[in-house]
């Protein structure tokens, strides 16, 4: 018998089926005349055949999800930028600045001087919470009215004096401004057990919406009832005491801090000089202090500080719990320390370490202790950091909320839904209370500009462009691609724009960036604050001898004018419809980068493929610029020709000898809206600006 040759070229069901008819014909003649249409050997060729395509065809799907340029489920897209190291972003929450404002008593001044009591200037906390109705925002910072200026440096204080119908000075009004943050703070609580301590211990948080995790603090002991004030969060150590205070004692409680970062090999972050100081309260309890974040434990203190006077004694300072002094920025090693990681579904993972914390101290002098020294460091193999010490309690302190829902118009951030608020006051005056509870009812807030940087998770098309080019950077700005990739993976607290593009020019990289507004359309005005977190954010990754400048995009607001031929037995309007949704999903802001340029070409192909659409007569379209009634465009005009009046083939035009509608010269340009590295093609009111004009046949 000769040797049987099976042909591996075929690919589809037919192929199949009529190679093996082939095959039975030539090497089993005397079995292949039982196949006909009713026998069971054509059903058997039938079944393998099906079966050799279907595995075909999973085998191409298998084979086209292992590859960034082809896969198209999102959780294979999500698991090649884990295998890669690429940490995919969730939502990122806008940013605001708000603007505080409470009205102050007089102070019982004699004579003409009538001033406000400046001891009952509230102190806004942090974490206090604004709300639009559907927005939730968190302040990010104290706000102190005594302060004439911010922690950094800035006056931001504005003092108007009240008066009644008399003209005498019934009180005044303080504003201060501050910047908030979309979403709220959650602590997910959790006892660490020894059965949880495994190399690489990750921790799930479930809750919808979640924008990233702030800090991960873990306390010794497992019967600790209450949540950790905000300020516990935010001491910049690795091990720091916190406090429990009861009627009948204050307990003192080790802490540990974990710092997240990009990666577990990781060794160093750069942070706060801390110092802790000894302090007494007036009920001589000893306290231990840490700056910057010395605040949050009320009570009169003496601050025990490392300076001495003339004669050599320890200066004490009396005074409140919130004590400043100038503090210094350094590297520093690091060991407590996570990622976070978002599954498939939406969840957040936070996994730690795999080794223990260092016991070994410092290098023996002796051989003996020096071979326990080394088995110690084996062991503990905190390289990758440590994990959470067992019979301890482990807080998550982590923001939900934000998305694209979170940028919001000025003047919509007015209802104070959380209020967190210490007052001095005057504990000998008598109305004491009445005025403590007329400043806190004073209080109002309202933003003086649009939020700006809120964005939804990357879109499968985003995450294929982050892989792309993010691998390639090696967490460092060589290539235009890299600047881009790096301002889109700024983390989520400091805003980011909704889309970026990078080009050179005049010998320095310029980023070009727009956000969105509360409509979800493109923005043009880049805020500072934004702008400012970008500068920074990018000066630890561009390379030395790189000038970076960021400006504002320009957004190019097209409308189109759609005539087409319809069938006469399908529904007008419903065709109508169905042009001006296709036509609206191919222009989607969403699915297109700053710098594409505009195939008009390909959206005329798919209008005639609706059912319906016997013929498209023509596509124009037209640059919108400015106001028209009471709709408002960007004033970004196109840089490509427009139609000559004499030849638009409209009589308005040529009698007015002008283009008054801005209608594009597709002709000249083949068909296509070119796009430059600054700009974006929007087409922003989707009612207004695309007709539809039907013929019936």
């Amino acid at each position: 018998m000769a040797e049987s040759k099976i042909n591996y070229t075929v690919r589809n069901y037919d192929e199949y089926r009529q190679s093996i008819i082939d095959i039975s014909k030539k090497y089993y003649p005397d079995v292949f005349d039982n196949f006909n249409d009713a026998s069971i050997g054509s059903w058997l060729i039938d079944v393998m055949s099906d079966i050799c395509d279907s595995l075909n065809y999973h085998i191409d799907r298998v084979y086209q999800e292992t590859s960034v340029t082809s896969a198209g489920e999102r959780s294979s897209l999500l698991e090649m930028a884990r295998t890669l190291g690429v940490n995919i972003p969730g939502k990122k929450a806008a940013i605001v600045e708000v603007e505080l404002s409470c009205v102050l008593p007089l102070a019982n001044a004699t004579g003409n001087e009538r001033l406000a009591d400046e001891r009952y200037a509230p102190c806004v906390k942090r974490g206090t919470l604004f709300s639009t109705g559907l927005v939730t925002f968190e302040l990010d910072e104290d706000v102190d009215f005594k302060e004439q200026f911010n922690s950094n440096g800035v006056s931001d204080r504005q003092v108007t004096a009240n008066r009644d119908s008399n003209g005498n000075i019934t009180g005044y009004t303080y504003k201060k401004l501050a910047i908030a943050v979309a979403g709220q703070s959650r602590i997910y609580k959790k006892t660490v057990t020894v059965d949880d301590l495994k190399p690489f211990m990750t921790v799930v948080l479930k809750d919808g919406n979640i924008l990233g995790v702030e800090s991960v603090i873990v306390k010794r002991g497992t019967n600790l009832n209450d949540d950790p004030n905000l300020y516990e969060f935010f001491v910049d150590r690795e091990d720091y005491k916190t406090y429990s205070v009861s009627d009948t004692s204050i307990n003192e409680i080790d802490t540990e801090r974990f710092f997240e970062v990009d990666n577990l090999v990781q060794q160093y972050r750069y942070g706060y000089e801390v110092k802790e100081v000894e302090t007494i309260d007036n009920a001589g309890h000893k306290w231990v202090m840490y700056n910057p974040v010395w605040e949050g434990i009320d009570g009169t203190f003496t601050v025990v500080t490392d300076e001495n006077d003339e004669d050599d004694n320890p200066i004490k300072c009396t005074g409140t719990a919130t004590v400043r002094q100038c503090v210094n920025g350094c590297w520093k090693r690091l060991k407590n320390k996570f990622i976070t990681e978002y599954t498939d579904n939406g969840s957040l993972k936070v996994i730690f370490g795999a080794g223990i914390r260092n016991k070994y101290g410092v290098i023996p002098g002796n051989a003996g202790d020096f071979t326990r020294y080394m088995m110690s460091r084996m062991e503990a193999n905190d390289y990758m950091g440590v994990l959470p010490e067992p019979n301890s309690t482990m807080y998550i302190l982590y923001r939900v909320g934000g998305g694209e829902m979170s940028n919001i118009a000025a003047n919509s951030l007015n209802s104070v839904i959380f209020l967190n608020m210490t007052i001095d006051g005057n504990c000998e005056d008598l109305e004491d209370d009445t005025k403590k509870r007329n400043v806190r009812t004073s209080l109002t807030v309202t933003n003086t500009s649009p939020s700006y940087g809120g964005k939804d998770e990357p879109t499968e098309e985003e995450i294929r462009y982050l892989i792309k080019y993010h691998v390639a950077s090696q967490n460092r700005c060589v290539t235009l691609h890299d600047y881009q990739a790096k301002v889109l993976d700024m983390p989520f607290k400091y805003g980011t724009p909704f889309r970026v593009s990078a080009i050179e020019e005049n010998n320095k990289v310029v980023i070009y960036a727009l956000g969105l507004d509360p409509e979800g359309h493109l923005s043009t005005p880049l805020s500072e604050v934004v702008a400012n977190n970008m500068k920074s954010w990018l000066s630890n990754y561009r390379m030395i001898n790189d000038f970076v400048e960021i400006r504002s995009g320009r957004v190019i607001n097209v409308a189109f004018e759609i005539d087409v031929f319809v069938d006469k037995t399908y529904d007008k309007n419903d065709v109508v419809k169905r042009i001006i949704d296709l036509t609206y999903s191919y222009m989607d802001i969403r699915n297109r980068q700053m710098g594409d340029d505009i195939f008009l070409g390909d959206l005329e192909k798919e209008i005639s493929k609706l059912d319906g659409v016997k013929n498209l007569i023509g596509l124009k379209c037209y640059n919108r610029v400015g106001n028209e009634g009471d709709t408002a465009y960007s004033s970004d005009a196109i840089t490509q020709s427009l139609v000559d009046p004499e030849e638009c083939g409209y009589d308005d035009y040529a009698e007015g000898g002008e283009n008054f509608n801005n209608q594009i010269d597709l002709n000249e340009s083949d068909k296509m809206l070119f796009s430059e590295a600054d700009s974006m093609f929007e087409v922003k009111y989707k009612g207004n600006d695309i007709i539809v004009n039907v013929k019936t046949k």
